[in-house]
């Protein structure tokens, strides 16, 4: 893309294509010459998708983009953390990654949609710190009528705890305890440890509550008129109730609670570490994942698309291929003859080779 020859190579690409996915820094689009405006005035009709990783003003504006920083910036890290040593770990997978990812297709479909209506084509920018923001859902909102007062005490109060040099879980804690009403007194919808494992339930509505609290033969002294989490006698009662079905639930195999709970109408199933997926039942008996033989790697298991479809199906077609497989196909598809790739090439306009330094 630095040279002269280039240009033609890159018009043709884009007088072809429907999308252009460009995922270089901020700095490099004017650098290369690979702006929108330059696509859009060879083709009007193409969707220009730009990732901009920190979204494109600010003070990080042309920086590159790490799914570790934006965790830090946008509070996902607290949410979804944990403490590593005195330091909140990375959480893994790369939640705002794969999640930018999704949501640049879907922002490609409806820019799609709109070509197909009008004509017109499009740039759309996605970036991953507004998808970690959105990906902490409910627990990122504010409320003019009640947060100020709570978010100003637990403000002061973790400035005084950082102050003192607490470690992440006893910040975590407080942010739980001001911001999570109720967070450590739900029975209805976490993770248990079992006899032999853990068990995952999800009784999310009142109904399911009450079959949870019939199975389990437990007395919930949160249903209870005039509760208060902010009174300690009756905080303490419900500690003492999650104590109590914990133990139950500790004293059985993972297997019975799951046969209790399915049988009682009560969400539930089993929590497994990654390694036990692949042989889930529930996984196994809807294909989701296939066995695919890399030319490099060789035989391996991935997962299928998580999309299925009646009229196009979708599959998984071939590994990923190596870099440079298919760019002789692709100059092909748009014009160049065999003689011309060959110049291309030994000019080093196209090719593994060809790539500038820092891209």
């Amino acid at each position: 893309v630095t040279r002269p020859d280039a240009a033609p190579v890159i018009d043709a690409l884009a007088r072809w294509a429907d999308v252009v996915l460009m995922s270089l820094k901020p700095p490099d689009l004017p650098r290369y010459n690979l702006g929108y405006e330059r696509f859009a005035a060879v083709n009007p009709g193409l969707v220009y998708l730009e990732h901009i990783p920190n979204g494109p003003k600010g003070p990080l504006g042309q920086d590159g983009g790490y799914d570790v920083v934006v965790q830090g910036i946008s509070g996902y890290g607290a949410i979804a953390g944990r403490q590593r040593g005195e330091a909140p770990e990375f959480v893994r997978p790369a939640t705002s990654d794969m999640g930018t990812g999704f949501l640049s297709a879907l922002a490609v479909v409806a820019a799609l949609r709109h070509r197909d209506l009008t004509g017109e084509g499009q740039r759309v920018q996605t970036s991953l710190l507004s998808t970690a923001i959105t990906l902490s859902n409910n627990l990122l909102n504010w409320f003019a009528a009640t947060d100020p007062d709570v978010i100003e005490q637990f403000e002061g109060e973790l400035g005084k705890l950082r102050a003192s040099g607490a470690g992440f879980d006893e910040q975590k804690d407080l942010w739980r305890k001001h911001m999570v009403a109720g967070a450590d007194t739900n029975i209805y919808f976490r993770h248990y440890r079992t006899s032999d494992g853990f068990v995952s339930v999800g009784a999310l509505s009142p109904a399911l509550h009450a079959r949870f609290r019939k199975l389990l033969d437990v007395v919930d002294p949160q249903t209870r008129e005039g509760f208060d989490h902010a009174n300690p006698a009756h905080l303490a009662e419900a500690h003492a109730m999650v104590a109590a079905v914990e133990a139950k639930v500790a004293s059985r195999p993972t297997e019975h609670w799951i046969s209790v709970l399915r049988e009682g109408g009560v969400p539930c199933g089993p929590f497994n570490f990654p390694t036990e997926v692949f042989d889930d039942p529930q996984v196994v008996a809807n294909d989701f994942f296939v066995e695919i033989d890399h030319q490099t790697v060789g035989p391996y298991r991935t997962f299928a698309p998580p999309i299925r479809m009646d009229r196009t199906p979708t599959r998984v077609q071939s590994p990923s291929p190596t870099l440079d497989a298919h760019t002789d196909q692709v100059l092909h598809e748009i014009g160049f003859d065999g003689a011309d790739i060959a110049a291309l090439r030994s000019a080093g306009v196209v090719g593994a080779a060809s790539l500038p330094e820092g891209l």
